[in-house]
């Protein structure tokens, strides 16, 4: 019933050095080394301004804006602007490229394409490069189409005297 445990006998263990267990990897020269992944670009921000929402003050941004709301003061943006059917801007707009189908009232500088939607009612000149409108948008003021022109510093028009622009009779025509 109780018998007397006997002392395992102690196993020998192998040791091997670590230079012998590990295999050997094979020597890689810079040239093989496979490139690194270049970084990706960062995902440009993305800004949007709800319908409902109203602000009074200036925007400014790195990355594409939408807006829906209103907004009392200038819009500006190194990416596109999105002015929503529902948005009212009374201010002036500097953007890469922009679509308007809501309400703005001021200058409206884009460095790229400007597209005029058919419910957008602009009331201020538009200098942009490139230029497209849809049938039945509203516009009062001056166009400056193919221009690089800047605005004026102190946000009012470019124009000095009121004759009609070309481009305009090219846009209507």
């Amino acid at each position: 019933m109780f018998a007397l445990k006997q002392p395992k006998a102690p196993q020998k263990k192998t040791v091997l050095p670590v230079a012998e267990s590990l295999p050997k990897s094979p020597k890689v020269t810079e040239a093989e080394m496979p490139a690194s992944k270049p970084q990706e670009a960062k995902p440009k921000t993305q800004n949007l301004i709800a319908e409902g929402t109203v602000i009074h003050g200036n925007i400014e941004a790195e990355g594409d804006v939408t807006l829906a709301g209103k907004v009392h003061g200038d819009v500006s943006t190194r990416a596109k602007l999105t002015v929503d059917v529902a948005a009212v801007i009374e201010g002036n707009i500097i953007a890469e490229n922009a679509d308007i189908a809501g309400t703005v009232q001021g200058t409206v500088t884009v460095r790229g394409l400007l597209t005029i939607r058919t419910s957008s009612q602009i009331d201020g000149d538009v200098i942009t490069k490139n230029l497209n409108v849809e049938s039945g948008s509203m516009f009062t003021g001056r166009f400056d189409v193919g221009s690089t022109a800047k605005p004026a510093s102190n946000g009012k028009s470019h124009y000095s005297d009121y004759k009609e622009a070309p481009a305009l009779q090219s846009v209507l025509d």
